[in-house]
């Protein structure tokens, strides 16, 4: 596990941070490095060329790389307490107030609730001026 974390943040070529290193380590899992096909991990301290993961079986590197996959997905939708075990460290209405609101739908146009709409259905009256609905005369202003 040490090489594997070793290899993958070193190959960066910069520094990287906690979270942004984890995550790289997952990417590279869930890639395909471990699978039989992939690049795989060779042991620098071996003189020929020694996968470090040879006592994997395939279908042991393939369990572990859907988890990698599984894992990068809960870690890129803000779920990363479900990767490491942990109750999460933000509560929702935080999380609301950081974002603001998160209703993002348009309203309709009869939804208008504010009461702004100083237009209505108006209905004539018999000497033919205008009158609204609601009982208010559309010039009575």
């Amino acid at each position: 596990m040490e090489l594997l974390c070793e290899r993958v943040i070193a190959s960066t070529g910069q520094p990287l941070r906690p979270g942004d290193a984890l995550r790289r380590v997952f990417e590279a899992i869930a890639g395909g490095l471990l699978l039989p096909g992939g690049p795989g991990l060779y042991d620098p301290c071996e003189r020929e060329a020694t996968d470090a993961l040879s006592h994997l079986t395939p279908q042991q590197r393939e369990d572990i790389t859907a988890s990698a996959q599984h894992a990068l997905r809960l870690i890129v939708f803000r779920q990363i307490h479900k990767v490491l075990g942990m109750e999460p460290l933000y509560t929702q209405a935080r999380n609301l107030g950081r974002r603001g609101n998160r209703n993002r739908k348009r309203r309709r146009d009869g939804d208008d609730a504010d009461g702004d709409d100083a237009e209505g259905k108006k209905d004539k009256k018999e000497d033919g001026s205008e009158m609204e609905t609601d009982g208010v005369q559309a010039g009575s202003k």
